[in-house]
């Protein structure tokens, strides 16, 4: 039986959806292009996780079973940033697609996740700090697999793909030793509802319903 909070959220992803549906008929004139740098993006925050029990990522089409990656904090054009039901900027971090966590909002703060494996010492196998992170061409996130990511970073290259601004990255929220170990998805949650409050705290609702107790 699905919990209450997955109720919950499937109830306002219906809702959205009903918007994104009228969007989509003016797609024409609602999708904006991609920037002309793709990596036009600041990283705020980096915390690596990792779970007893994984969750799989819709994210994309292959739609991998997670168990660790990263929870990350964006700054952008608020615009490209957003989480829509119809096209949008696909967020890449090296060879993943991120999962846009909240709206975004006129800060342009989003908070993401990204799957990421482990390293020979158990430790999640990512760096912020020297992986390319950049804002792709219009698409539907959950059609985006491998070859695809592998199309999008040739054009990202070619457009002049760098590094994020990690210019106000604290070094205290990189390696392993800041790693978030959570039982599952919904205990992961909690986290991503406190990065969302400080971030976007105007989306309440959303960061209530993060909040909402897992069933047992």
């Amino acid at each position: 039986m699905s919990s209450p909070k997955t109720l919950l959220l499937t109830l306002l992803g219906t809702v959205t959806m009903i918007g994104g549906a009228i969007a989509l008929r003016q797609q024409s004139q609602t999708v904006r292009p991609a920037p002309k740098n793709p990596a036009a993006v600041e990283l705020l925050q980096a915390h690596a996780f990792q779970l007893d029990e994984g969750f799989l990522f819709d994210w994309r089409s292959e739609r991998p079973l997670v168990t660790s990656g990263y929870l990350l904090v964006f700054k952008a054009d608020p615009e490209l940033l957003r989480r829509r039901q119809t096209f949008e900027s696909v967020l890449y971090v090296g060879d993943q697609t991120a999962e846009r966590l909240n709206n975004s909002g006129p800060g342009g703060h989003l908070v993401a996740l990204v799957p990421a494996g482990l390293d020979s010492d158990g430790n999640v196998d990512l760096d912020p700090r020297n992986t390319p992170m950049w804002l792709g061409t219009p698409e539907l996130p959950e059609r985006v697999d491998a070859a695809r990511i592998a199309e999008e970073s040739l054009l990202a290259i070619s457009l002049g793909l760098g590094l994020p601004d990690i210019s106000r990255l604290a070094p205290r929220t990189l390696g392993g030793q800041d790693t978030i170990h959570a039982a599952d998805r919904d205990e992961l949650d909690y986290f991503i509802a406190d990065l969302v409050e400080l971030y976007s705290p105007a989306e309440t609702e959303l960061i209530e319903m993060l909040r909402m107790p897992r069933s047992n």
